[in-house]
């Protein structure tokens, strides 16, 4: 009875988001609306991150470059493999899987330090690449020219693409951590000894959730490159990455719309608080050093969870 009442609750309060949103982006101006837009890309941008940090008490520190990697495979796929939008999209989400898998089982072997530092490197030498591969990405000029949809090539209309995008992603992650999968995963993060006294292969489930927070990553890297119309290093920045974790500390790591709600602080600060207050970055810090020592649980609350570096039981 409980998980019918939740359940409904959910389905009420994303019919009323849609409401508000859908009214919001009718009555606003084009460059509101592409600021709604931005949020709501890097909204799933901070989700797909606290897949690994809240849900699998990992640290990603360089999740940025699977932001890149989506970004630059569909604008690659479509503008030098000469692919449909639609294909060149799910083909890059397809590169993108791949390429989290290859990252992840590498990040996954050693111990916390070797997993902080190798999703560091990792992030560094995908941007480095990206910047220094001219012939390839364009280098530090990047490629332009990545269209949108045709029935969705306006502001308004590219916004309810992005939308309805953004929202059937997030009742798939929902689905994900609320499933037995997740429910295993959320058990490393709290008592991996336990856990793996049952017989549970820990290395792969965090495997394959590091897979699935990098594919969902790389729809919103997607996303990101139909709304700047092309392809930057930028997509893979340090600087990026930093603020995707921002988003989740700010928000609540523990509430599924926390980093949501850190997403849009942060974009919010950054588009429109900078245009009056060019230090914004420092008011950012403030509220970070506020939501640290005053309420580790975000805006949205939650006890403290236990963060590793690493999957469970490598330390040992």
């Amino acid at each position: 009875m409980m998980q019918v009442l939740a359940r409904n609750k959910s389905i009420g309060f994303g019919v009323i988001t849609i409401v508000v949103l859908s009214i919001l982006a009718v009555s606003l101006p084009v460059h509101r609306v592409e600021l709604i837009t931005r949020i709501l890309i890097m909204a799933l941008f901070a989700t797909s991150i606290n897949i690994q940090l809240g849900y699998g008490g990992m640290m990603p520190l360089g999740q940025a470059m699977f932001l890149g990697i989506g970004g630059y495979s569909f604008g690659l796929l479509l503008l030098k493999g000469g692919l449909p939008l639609t294909l060149a999209f799910f083909a890059g989400l397809l590169l993108s899987a791949v390429a989290s898998g290859i990252i992840g089982f590498f990040c996954l072997r050693g111990d916390s330090m070797t997993f902080a530092l190798l999703h560091l490197a990792f992030n560094i030498l995908l941007a480095t690449l990206a910047n220094k591969w001219i012939s390839l990405t364009g280098g530090s000029q990047g490629f332009i020219g990545i269209p949108r949809p045709s029935m969705f090539s306006s502001p308004l209309g590219f916004y309810f693409f992005v939308l309805v995008v953004v929202l059937i992603c997030y009742v798939l992650i929902r689905m994900i951590v609320s499933s037995p999968f997740g429910k295993v995963t959320e058990g490393l993060r709290e008592n991996e000894e336990r856990i793996c006294f049952l017989g549970i292969d820990n290395k792969k489930f965090q495997l394959v959730i590091f897979i699935i927070s990098g594919l969902f990553t790389a729809v919103a890297g997607i996303l990101w490159t139909m709304l700047q119309r092309g392809g930057f290093p930028t997509y893979m920045s340090l600087i990026l990455s930093a603020e995707g974790l921002m988003m989740c500390l700010i928000g609540g790591m523990l509430s599924f719309l926390g980093p949501s709600l850190g997403a849009t602080i942060v974009t919010i600060m950054s588009t429109v608080t900078s245009s009056y207050f060019q230090e914004w970055q420092g008011l950012l810090g403030i509220i970070i050093i506020g939501c640290v020592l005053g309420f580790r649980g975000g805006i949205l609350g939650g006890r403290k969870i236990k963060i590793k570096l690493s999957p469970a039981g490598s330390d040992k």
